[in-house]
């Protein structure tokens, strides 16, 4: 058992699904996709108050297994809270720095603000 493993969240990617309204345009739905395990904090840095303050609700560090395929922009449901997130930054950007050890290496972090499922 890692000490990660108290702040992870089992979490769900939502999957936007575009379907003909049969009248010339489209239906857009979400569907369940791909579980993670995503170990996540409120974000109370400097950095994050600014953004909240321009308008951002709330911003989240997030960490998840390397193999999740996660990218900016995605939306992904907290399958306990039922609450929704959407990436802000580019999980691919951030590594975990040389010294880490293995378990902090095969993690990728990125950003994330509470947010509705666009309609």
């Amino acid at each position: 058992m890692s000490l990660l493993d108290d702040f992870a969240h089992k979490c769900i990617l939502m999957e936007k699904k575009r379907t003909p309204d049969g009248a010339g345009g489209y239906i857009t739905a979400w569907e369940e996709g791909a579980e993670f395990l995503n170990y996540q904090s409120l974000d109370t840095s400097m950095e994050a108050r600014k953004a909240e303050k321009e308008g951002v609700t709330s911003v989240y560090s997030a960490l998840v297994n390397q193999s999740v395929p996660i990218e900016y922009n995605d939306y992904f449901r907290d399958t306990e809270t039922g609450i929704t997130y959407r990436v802000t930054s580019n999980p691919e950007e951030k590594a975990a720095p040389r010294s880490a050890g293995s378990t902090i290496k095969a993690l990728k972090f990125f950003t994330a603000e509470r947010k509705e499922l666009p309609k």
